[in-house]
């Protein structure tokens, strides 16, 4: 469910800035994303994790600066830094012994310290490469093909490296989850 509802802001981006132009798809994003965490934040008892947090901030910052100055550099900028946010966020808690995937993760895969920080860095890594994919397409390519891959050209792109990272990672799962599947 949590998933589903945070594909309407970009839903919404896609159809305002198609039919009115990048300002009015800040705009249609920057509704969207309120009022879908607004109902995180009722379904979650008023709490957001830290993810949820840096995403809803850059949007109210970003669409509220593209909306308010009525140039749309602002808002492609926002997915470049977001995906940068999080690879250096990776990288971080990599480095200190401290990987992020771990807590994420921890009731689908057994792993040791050393797997946790390998699937954390590839995390960040693809965290990075997306940064960079977001920032071509916004800053070298045309609108469409920016409004194009920021709706949903990324998502076969996640879709490939989770699959393959679950296959990579086939023989570590939980040995709870697999009991519970096949009871």
């Amino acid at each position: 469910m949590k998933a589903l509802l945070d594909f309407i802001p970009l839903i919404a981006f896609f159809i305002g800035a198609r039919h009115s132009g990048i300002l009015a798809g800040a705009g249609a994003l920057l509704i969207a994303t309120i009022i879908v965490y607004a109902i995180h934040f009722i379904r979650q008892k008023g709490k957001f994790d830290k993810q949820q947090w840096v995403v809803l901030l850059l949007t109210i910052l970003f669409c509220g600066g593209t909306l308010i100055l009525r140039d749309d550099i602002y808002l492609r900028w926002k997915s470049p830094i977001i995906n940068g946010i999080f690879a250096l966020t990776l990288l971080v808690s990599a480095a200190i012994n401290k990987p992020l995937m771990q807590l994420a993760m921890k009731d689908v895969f057994s792993l040791t310290m050393s797997g946790w920080k390998k699937l954390t860095i590839a995390w960040a890594l693809f965290f990075a490469m997306m940064g960079v994919l977001h920032y071509i397409t916004a800053f070298t390519m045309s609108d469409e093909a920016w409004i194009n891959f920021k709706t949903y050209g990324w998502i076969p792109i996640m879709l490939v490296f989770v699959i393959a990272q679950f296959a990579v990672l086939k023989n570590y799962l939980n040995p709870e989850l697999t009991n519970k599947t096949t009871k």
